[in-house]
């Protein structure tokens, strides 16, 4: 129940900020930038209630970078029942709109596809974010697809 009005705040958040428009914020920012901080604010309460109901909390796996030259990471083991990854353009601009991420089990079958299209604004790209795995202990891999000119960092972490 707390998740879904977590959620249902984070839609209102978003459809609000929606709504403001391709206006200037007051400090010179963007609308976006705006409710991409909103976000991962919510990201970090919800994290923070996660832990206090169970007792668990998210643990560092691994770090790597992804390009054109290096398209797949090294396979990293995970813990506990569910894991996430966050992504992150190195460098503060995307060069092109589209990303696609294919996680992989260790034996090579594709357990998620991921796209991302990511929002210009203002001449700029703004896409770091988290995406949430539900599958459990285990070995896995990621391969970047449509990547670019576009160097992709990744930081691995698990729950338990």
């Amino acid at each position: 129940m707390l998740r879904k009005k977590l959620l249902i705040s984070a839609m209102g958040v978003v459809i609000m900020a929606s709504l403001v428009g391709t206006s200037m914020a007051m400090d010179g920012r963007s609308p976006f930038e705006l409710i991409w901080e909103a976000i991962y604010d919510l990201q970090a309460r919800v994290t923070s209630l996660e832990q206090s109901i169970d007792g668990k909390t998210w643990h560092f796996v691994t770090s790597f970078t992804l390009s054109q030259e290096l398209t797949i990471s090294s396979q990293f083991f995970v813990q506990g029942e569910k894991w996430r990854f966050r992504w992150e353009p190195e460098g503060a601009t995307w060069k092109t709109a589209y990303v696609r991420f294919i996680i992989f089990d260790e034996n090579g079958y594709v357990i998620d596809l991921f796209e991302v299209w990511l929002l210009l604004y203002y001449g700029r790209m703004d896409a770091r974010g988290i995406y949430y795995m539900a599958h459990g202990e285990g070995s896995y891999y990621i391969e970047v697809l449509s990547i670019g000119e576009n160097r992709v960092n990744f930081t691995i972490e698990s729950y338990h």
